[in-house]
């Protein structure tokens, strides 16, 4: 098992995602709690744009393990790509943020369910506490300069338009 392990994770690694994904499925029969092939059979269905398998891999492991926040992180991220805008992605992603509030991630995920959803203000929170953690993050300031236009105050909207230009101006 272990060398069939190191095998597929070693075709993951090289980007060989269906050759790993069979042997890590066959491990997964054999032992479902072996290593950490629910997260990586999760990952390979995102990374092959697959979010509701994903999203079902990811739910195993996190349901093994409540306390596993990176298998909710996997969760809320596949929700979040398959379009998911249930109460479910929500509570996920409440259940997250109290766990772990200044997850980039997270947070990104957050301001942006919170723009679809017409509120604004919570969304500027997320994407300034992303600001707060680390400045130089170019997404939050081109989402803030989006907001800040359409509330016509030009003023942040051209600060952030700026930040944004200044940390993707290719030299």
């Amino acid at each position: 098992m272990e060398e069939k392990y190191a095998k597929a994770m070693n075709l993951f690694w090289v980007n060989k995602r269906a050759e790993a994904l069979k042997l890590l499925l066959e491990i997964y029969d054999k032992d479902s709690d072996y290593k950490d092939t629910l997260l990586v059979i999760g990952k390979i269905n995102y990374y092959d744009l697959k979010f509701p398998e994903a999203k079902k891999y990811f739910e195993k492991l996190y349901d093994k393990n409540p306390e596993n926040l990176n298998a909710l992180l996997w969760i809320i991220k596949s929700q979040f790509a398959a379009g998911i805008r249930d109460k479910s992605i929500f509570e996920n992603l409440q259940t997250f943020m109290k766990r772990d509030p200044n997850n980039l991630e997270v947070l990104y995920i957050s301001g942006r369910l919170l723009e679809e959803a017409g509120k604004t203000d919570l969304a500027i929170q997320s994407y300034n506490q992303i600001l707060l953690q680390i400045p130089q993050i170019a997404f939050a300031h081109k989402q803030l300069a989006e907001i800040y236009k359409k509330a016509n105050l030009s003023e942040k909207a051209d600060f952030h338009s700026n930040q944004f230009q200044a940390l993707t101006r290719k030299e």
